[in-house]
């Protein structure tokens, strides 16, 4: 087809059909956009309506007015979402600022809250609240130079344009770093014939940048590893402004070892200072360590962290190397244990006055630190030596001596005194790491004779004082108490004398009772396994039983036994060490029965 064919049929394309070419058909939509545009549309009604319908073009009409209703709708509500109307509360606007521009916790500030009508039409009965963060120490309120009352500031009629401002004194106790949120809420009336109310809230936040609370931290001008530190925590409130309870939590550095979780102090007055000391023991740590200590205002449950405090100190290793060694795998109760101490100058200066000891905190040592009674002088650079000390253990202590009662162990760490040679003549302590060892356990083993329980009641039975050729019945317990550790194969046993019998009664809070040896006349008692008494909830193990003494002749005017050879023998099941106790005979002499006082000796 020629080219002027092609824009013929392209010119006539509306009633001829549809060119084919690309020349024809740019020609047609040039000449009839409109008709190709409806081009989709005619189809979609041949392909989806034409034969399916019987009034096709009634009901395609109708669909397409509900698709441009459709379409007009989503065009509006997108105008709308993007174009917004503009309130009439939006016209008001307020502007927040604070003087000084530097906001320092604990100090005064002020905070001016400017507005402005920027409506057509004046406010009326117009009132102002404000809201302050927590613990915002209110000073004042001023509108228009006037002091009002800061719950609801009456602003009374504000004409059209007018710009206000109220200026709110006072101090801010939040996070250094933090967020500090004021809002307010203006309501008024507006309208020319009716009074319509109105309200415009609006928020200002403010962050504090540092605060009046000061805090230093002074130290020992050399701090030596494995040694005690003391240090001083100095503080100040360089405010105006009296500030509340001040928390400190301390961040301590590794290796440094203290039972001090934080610090508190009460209020400090405007310009105040305090001090805080605090003691602990620095170990193995590197050449500089970094002290951090968190304070904060506290306010019941609320506290506002303010500037950490961050101290960089040297650490110089301790001059004198230390260890120790103990001669016993285990440590016993009441007996005394033999401490091995070694010591060598690692520096390279010489040592002088040196003083070797072991401490521990375990109330089972009768002192916190037991020294050597020997001084060593002159120690030079590479010298070692070693230094034994004896150091006696308590038998037993009491429970409010500790909280722990069972599996105990006892934690003992070498300590040195000594004087640097490096020419500041300073008298230094260092110490070694901390052993901890297993401790037997200890052991009350108890065996007496009653004629009468504690509260009075009688138990025996027979004439007291006891007589000649008469029988008097006595009650002896055994009772085990104070272990903290399990014990096995325990044996309990005694031996009675000739003219005393077993009579059969007997009495046991565990493991049934004793047995009695007629050819041996031994009583005995045993179990397997005991667990440990020492704790408060813990019941004393106890035994009981009753015998019958028949005095002779030559008895008369004597306090005669009723068991003899008495002993305790166990193994300790954590340490494996022999348990043995014995105890004196057991006689008619009944010091804790008060009703027996007296009554001991024999009478015809």
């Amino acid at each position: 087809m020629s080219f002027s064919s092609e824009i013929k049929k392209g010119i006539a394309c509306n009633s001829v059909g549809h060119p084919h070419s690309i020349t024809g058909r740019a020609v047609c939509l040039s000449v009839h956009p409109g008709k190709m545009l409806l081009f989709p549309f005619v189809k979609w009604f041949e392909k989806r309506y034409v034969h399916k319908y019987k009034y096709a073009r009634t009901i395609f009409t109708f669909d397409m007015f509900l698709l441009g209703v459709a379409l007009t709708l989503a065009i509006v509500a997108l105008f709308s979402w993007l174009n917004p109307p503009v309130r009439f509360e939006d016209k008001i606007t307020f502007d927040a600022t604070v003087a000084p521009r530097e906001i320092v916790a604990g100090a005064p500030s002020t905070l001016v809250i400017q507005y402005t009508n920027g409506t057509e039409e004046e406010l009326h009965n117009a009132k102002l609240e404000l809201k302050f963060p927590n613990h915002f120490l209110l000073q004042g309120v001023e509108s228009d130079d006037k002091e009002v009352n800061a719950e609801e500031i009456d602003l009374g009629t504000i004409p059209v344009g007018k710009t206000g401002a109220i200026h709110v004194r006072g101090v801010m106790f939040g996070d250094v770093g933090g967020e500090q949120k004021f809002s307010s809420k203006l309501t008024f009336l507006h309208g020319t014939e009716n009074d319509i109310p109105g309200n415009k809230i609006d928020e200002y936040i403010f962050s504090p940048e540092r605060s009046t609370l000061s805090l230093t931290l002074e130290l020992p001008n050399r701090l030596l590893a494995f040694q005690d530190v003391e240090g001083v925590i100095t503080y100040e409130n360089t405010g105006e402004i009296d500030v509340p309870i001040i928390t400190i939590i301390p961040q301590w550095p590794e290796g440094f070892v203290t039972s001090i979780k934080k610090f508190e102090t009460p209020a400090v007055r405007a310009g105040e200072k305090g001090q805080i000391n605090f003691t602990g023991y620095l170990g193995d740590t590197d050449e500089s360590i970094t002290w951090t200590f968190h304070p904060s205002f506290t306010f019941g449950n609320d506290q506002y962290q303010q500037e950490t405090l961050m101290h960089v100190a040297p650490v110089v290793p301790a001059p004198i190397k230390l260890s120790h060694s103990i001669e016993k795998t285990s440590l016993q109760p009441g007996s005394t244990t033999t401490f091995h101490l070694e010591y060598e100058n690692i520096a390279d200066f010489s040592i002088s006055e040196l003083v070797l000891g072991i401490e521990s905190n375990s109330p089972f040592f009768t002192k916190e630190e037991v020294v050597s009674n020997t001084t060593i002088q002159n120690i030079q650079p590479g010298d070692s030596g070693e230094v034994e000390i004896q150091v006696p253990l308590r038998s037993t202590i009491r429970q409010s001596e500790t909280d722990v009662y069972e599996n105990l162990t006892i934690s003992t760490r070498s300590i040195a005194h000594y004087t640097l040679g490096d020419g500041s003549g300073q008298r230094v302590t260092s110490k070694g790491t901390t052993i901890e060892s297993p401790l037997t356990t200890p052991l009350v083993f108890e065996s007496f004779a009653r004629y009468t329980t504690a509260s009075g009641d009688q138990i025996g039975r027979g004439p007291l004082p006891p007589q000649v050729d008469r029988g008097t019945s006595y009650w002896i317990f055994w009772n085990v108490n104070d272990t903290t550790n399990p014990i096995k194969n325990v044996t309990i046993e005694g031996t009675l004398p000739e003219n005393v019998e077993f009579t059969g009664k007997q009495s046991s809070s565990l493991n049934g009772g004793v047995d009695y040896n007629v050819n041996t006349r031994t009583i005995r008692w045993t179990t397997d396994s005991l667990t440990p008494t020492f704790s408060p909830t813990s019941k004393i193990v106890g035994i009981a039983f009753e015998v019958e003494l028949t005095p002779t002749e030559t008895q008369n005017g004597t306090s005669p036994t009723l068991l003899k050879n008495i002993t305790f023998t166990a193994t300790d099941s954590v340490t494996g060490a022999q348990l043995t106790r014995t105890s004196p005979n057991v006689t008619t002499f009944l010091p804790t029965d008060t009703f027996a006082q007296g009554k001991s000796e024999v009478r015809k």
